[in-house]
């Protein structure tokens, strides 16, 4: 099994010894930056890829399916992924953590997320989250890269196949109109849905 950490390259010696912590939140208190540590919290920069709406949906291609890290069973995770989700929970980096993962062959992904501001944090706007890619186990380590690039090619084949399924049911139709007509009329499922659409999950239908 091999273990993928994604911190952003020009952050990574952003993780900071206590000495250098410190030094790290008077520069930026000095320079009028917000910290945790001017909240009171003592809290390590974050340097952990943010993830955009389309990076999303391509890792959501590779994994679909979503679990709180805490209830996660679907494979045992290793000891180097739980020290990085154990320094990030005990650093307060996130205000919670995911695995995605696929239910048929892993390879999960340790997602940690933030509210994007208090007003959704009070009123639980699930939709204003920051998802963040802290780290991949599995079969193979990729790069960020090669990550986006298998789930972009995922969702083209999911593409590709239903667009052949539409096909092959709109030739049965016009090649057996009447038969369809009927099963309208009679109220029977025409099995007629062939439509390009997606779920709010990215799943096409």
């Amino acid at each position: 099994m091999e273990v993928k950490i994604y911190r952003e390259p020009e952050n990574e010696s952003l993780i900071l010894n206590n000495e250098q912590l410190a030094e790290y939140n008077e520069l930026a208190a000095k320079l009028g930056l917000q910290t945790k540590e001017k909240q009171g919290e003592n809290k390590i920069p974050n340097v952990y890829v943010c993830l955009n709406i389309a990076m999303q949906k391509q890792l959501q291609a590779l994994c679909p399916m979503v679990e709180k890290a805490s209830k996660y069973t679907r494979s045992t995770i290793p000891l180097e992924i739980l020290k990085v989700y154990d320094f990030a929970k005990e650093n307060k980096m996130f205000d919670g953590f995911q695995i995605w993962y696929n239910d048929i062959d892993p390879d999960p992904l340790l997602i940690g997320w933030k509210w994007q501001n208090e007003e959704a944090k009070e009123k639980d706007y699930t939709w204003k989250k920051d998802r963040f890619l802290i780290a991949r186990w599995g079969d193979c380590a990729l790069e960020m890269s090669e990550l986006l690039e298998l789930g972009f090619n995922n969702l083209k084949q999911q593409l590709q196949d239903k667009a052949k399924e539409a096909i092959s049911k709109s030739k049965n139709i016009l090649e057996d109109t009447d038969v369809y007509v009927r099963k309208i009329l009679s109220e029977k499922t025409s099995d007629m849905n062939i439509d390009l659409n997606t779920s709010a999950n990215n799943n096409i239908y």
